[in-house]
């Protein structure tokens, strides 16, 4: 814990500093060429996910292994077969980077730019299998890129998917949003009446399990360079503060998407002030799923969880007719979700030291 009086104490502010500027460069200044051009919607309409997702674990990995040679994966230094996973995560990076560019100068193709950006997405997380198979509990140790207490991850995901449900559930009962189980296609697929339980069950599925694994290397982009690289250089501040900061930080991160329209929030203060919250208080529970496992695959992996199981919730069981006045990610479920902040912060690891 810092010592009183010495809030700055121990922080390495000008590593701090290089990581945001470069971080949050590259990501409001891609947002930014978004924005005076196609426009994000657009952009999405080509099947690319957001390129932004991938900078804050781009400009870690890059400070790290290029630029600190203190660093414990400096490349001059570190052999660990880990590293292929980080210096290809720098290659998708720069590749996906292409693609989506020249998704911005390109009118439709909107199938290609899809099967382009999914089989990279999934080329790299079958490379990290692999690695991670091939790999001692040592390399992946210093890496930055251990397993963790795994049994402990599923537990927090499966409470992650129950309280998305209850916030579905809730909506429903209290009557703020409409049924959406009549659905004609499920993830794009036809469907007919009968099957359509069946459909359903198999894409709640999905997006508990394939949807997140599909797309581990852009939550792993926030994740390794949020709750990553950034929590243990501010780690000095106690865990506490610590994760407050880095979510709050990460909140301030998504304003340009939310100013986009394209985001859950409306691009207006309130919606900004709403993503703020949420950030902040979901970036808790993020920072604990590294703190209580170890593991940054186990957040990386939850995060995935969140993003599919709240799109499968609206689109499939209950789509509030008041964003803002619903349980999930309206006021009512921000409020929720502060209780379970509240109790997930009496957790002992809070005040356990960090391991060296």
């Amino acid at each position: 814990m810092p010592e009183k009086g010495g809030f700055m104490r121990g922080l390495r502010i000008g590593r701090i500093g290089l990581f945001l500027s470069l971080t949050f460069a590259l990501s409001w200044g891609f947002d930014g060429l978004l924005a005076v051009t196609i426009g994000h919607s657009a952009y999405l309409d080509r099947g690319l996910s957001p390129l932004g997702m991938f900078f804050p674990a781009f400009v870690a990995i890059v400070l790290q292994c290029f630029v600190f040679k203190d660093s414990s994966i400096h490349f001059r230094t570190y052999r660990g077969k880990p590293r292929w996973i980080l210096y290809a995560f720098l290659l998708l990076t720069v590749i996906y980077a292409v693609v989506a560019l020249v998704g911005v100068c390109v009118q439709g193709q909107s199938a290609v730019f899809r099967g382009v950006g999914n089989l990279l997405l999934t080329l790299w997380t079958l490379l990290v299998i692999s690695i991670v198979g091939q790999s001692s509990k040592a390399e992946l140790e210093r890496s930055g890129l251990r397993l963790g207490d795994v049994d402990r991850g599923v537990k927090l995901i499966l409470g992650v998917i129950v309280f998305f449900m209850l916030q579905a559930g809730l909506n429903l009962l209290l009557g703020l949003g409409e049924f959406q189980g009549q659905v004609q296609q499920v993830y794009g697929i036809p469907i007919s009446a009968g099957i359509r339980p069946l459909a359903l069950i198999v894409a709640f599925g999905l997006a508990v399990t394939g949807i997140p694994l599909s797309g581990l290397a852009l939550v792993f982009g926030e994740e390794y360079g949020w709750r990553g690289f950034l929590q243990n250089e501010l780690s000095p501040l106690g865990k506490r503060r610590t994760a407050l900061i880095v979510g709050l930080i990460w909140g301030l991160w998504h304003f340009p998407i939310i100013m986009s329209g394209v985001h859950t929030y409306p691009s207006t203060i309130l919606g900004l002030g709403l993503g703020l919250v949420f950030f902040g208080l979901w970036g808790i529970i993020q920072s604990y799923a590294v703190y209580r496992t170890g593991s940054i695959w186990v957040a990386a992996f939850l995060h995935g969880v969140v993003n599919s199981v709240y799109a499968f919730m609206l689109d499939y069981i209950v789509r509030p007719d008041d964003m803002l006045l619903s349980f999930g990610l309206g006021i009512f479920g921000l409020l929720c979700l502060a209780l379970v902040v509240l109790f997930v912060m009496r957790d002992s690891i809070w005040d356990a030291e960090l391991a060296e």
